[in-house]
């Protein structure tokens, strides 16, 4: 049940960003979780660039 609520709210905020955003740019590395049970990220450094 929390994954698909999870889901959920990455599926909402990815539309309000394509909403509100022309091009979203990555500025730099990714820093990885380190973990045996989770694969995931702790920072991703972007850009983005607003419409007009």
């Amino acid at each position: 049940m929390v994954n698909r609520l999870a889901e959920m709210q990455l599926r909402v905020l990815r539309e309000e960003i394509i909403k509100r955003f022309r091009h979203v740019e990555v500025v730099g590395e990714p820093k990885r979780t380190f973990s045996a049970f989770v694969r995931s990220y702790t920072e991703l450094p972007v850009r983005v660039h607003r419409f007009g």
